[in-house]
């Protein structure tokens, strides 16, 4: 559970650039950065194969808070592993300031450190450089709608169908990442522009000697 837990925390935010710029078309939309600090609701879906060729899935809904100015991500939630639905509670903190993605286990108390697979950015320089505009759709209905822009942007070896609302805020609604071995979904809900709660950040005692 937790080898796939790990790649929740940066997914949300591996919209990098390839150092390739592209064409702007003359119909996309402006070019954006996601908000310096925010708080929202995740759902999120993997598919992970195993070191050892196992396959295994999982499906997860969190809180999800992040702040640009700190270097920090914090999620608190649960994840259910696929076929066997065997539910954990989890708690997941990235430092971007020294690469280190910490995953609580609430129930056990057991904490992995793990290093993060890719340096996200807090600005979003592949839709400002390098990203390929695909596509506009309408989230809402009446006279509650806002629209995304999704955007194809690729890192390495990683490859993210990102969309952000069209708004000053940039909000990330969702995301479709593949990396090798691993494929995840994400969708945003419940979005506010600050942090709910600051102690989500907060390295807990088990983890200060985790390895």
């Amino acid at each position: 559970m937790l080898y796939y837990a790990v790649f929740t925390a940066f997914a949300m935010l591996a919209i990098g650039s390839n150092g390739k710029p592209t064409i702007s078309k003359a119909n996309e939309p402006k070019r954006c950065c996601i908000p310096k600090q925010f708080s929202a609701q995740i759902s999120t879906s993997h598919g992970v194969k195993l070191p050892d060729g196992t396959i295994t899935a999982s499906y997860a809904y969190y809180n999800f808070s992040y702040d640009g100015n700190r270097g920090m991500v914090g999620l608190k939630g649960v994840s259910f592993s696929i076929p066997d639905q065997q539910q954990s509670n989890l708690w997941i903190i990235e430092n971007r300031n020294d690469g280190q993605i910490y995953t609580i286990d609430q129930g056990s108390k057991q904490c992995q450190k793990s290093q993060m697979p890719i340096q996200p950015l807090s600005c979003i320089p592949g839709i400002q450089n390098t990203a390929t505009y695909l596509h506009s759709s309408t989230y809402g209905y009446g006279d509650k709608q806002i629209i995304g822009d999704t955007w194809l942007v690729t890192n390495n070896n990683i490859v993210n169908y990102a969309t952000v609302s069209r708004d000053d805020l940039c909000v990330p609604l969702s995301g479709h990442i593949f990396l090798p071995s691993v494929l995840t979904a994400l969708t945003t809900t419940d979005f506010t522009p600050k942090i709910d709660d600051p102690s989500i950040f907060n390295i807990p005692a088990e983890c200060q000697n985790a390895v």
